[in-house]
């Protein structure tokens, strides 16, 4: 099987336990610090194992799988401090969409100059990756769907396994190793959920400062 099957396979696996996991535990918290601090311990034990046995397919594979349930934690508590949730059938479609993002990816490396200069090959995957993000910012800034922000959420997930689809491998050992480094990619997702909810505070704090300015002004008017 061809290394983008097994990549596209893998990432779209793992997106969708990812966003089981979060739809699961619709109802199974109360505050989001909750699930973000329960995710981000459970994404560090499966690191310090995936650290301590690198060779071992079984743990790679358990890691992976791990993984996946610690970034539905940090996605669930993502919704909770945005203030909003997706259907299952959403989910499937960013994640179908994520995966095409990858294919689009590998259609360029396929264009001679790049496929045959690993240099080339590199600046490719950098200059992808800080497009993507702006691109991807600029529409989240001009848009409020909940599809497009969970698309970036996963962005971030799937740019890692770009990179692990760039490295050469010997076996299908070292590729899903390289699939579970992949995966350690979502400590971005604990800065994304973290900033979201800094964003949320402070568009409460610009709202209660708007209020009492009025409140001021009206006082004065009397």
């Amino acid at each position: 099987m061809k290394k983008i099957n097994i990549v596209s396979a893998a990432s779209f696996v793992f997106l969708m336990l990812t966003s089981a996991v979060a739809i699961l535990m619709r109802r199974a918290f109360s505050a989001a610090h909750v699930p973000l601090l329960i995710g981000l311990g459970v994404l560090l034990v499966s690191g310090a194992v995936a650290f301590a046995v690198r060779e071992r397919l079984v743990i790679n594979i358990a890691c992976f799988l791990v993984n996946s349930v610690a970034m539905g934690l940090l996605l669930r508590a993502w919704y909770m401090f945005r203030g909003f949730d997706n259907s299952f059938l959403t989910v499937v479609l960013v994640s179908l969409v994520a995966v095409v993002y990858l294919w689009f990816f590998f259609a360029i490396t396929k264009i001679p100059a790049i496929h045959k200069s690993k240099i080339a090959y590199i600046i490719t995957c950098v200059v992808y990756a800080v497009i993507s993000v702006i691109v991807y910012c600029i529409v989240v800034a001009k848009t409020s769907t909940t599809f497009v922000s969970t698309f970036g959420y996963y962005m971030l997930v799937e740019l890692a396994f770009i990179f692990a689809l760039g490295f050469e491998v010997n076996s299908k050992s070292e590729l899903m190793r390289n699939l579970t480094l992949s995966t350690f990619s979502i400590f971005l997702g604990v800065i994304t959920t973290i900033e979201s909810r800094n964003s949320r505070i402070s568009t409460a704090n610009q709202r209660f400062a708007n209020k009492f300015q009025k409140e001021i002004c009206r006082f004065l008017l009397q």
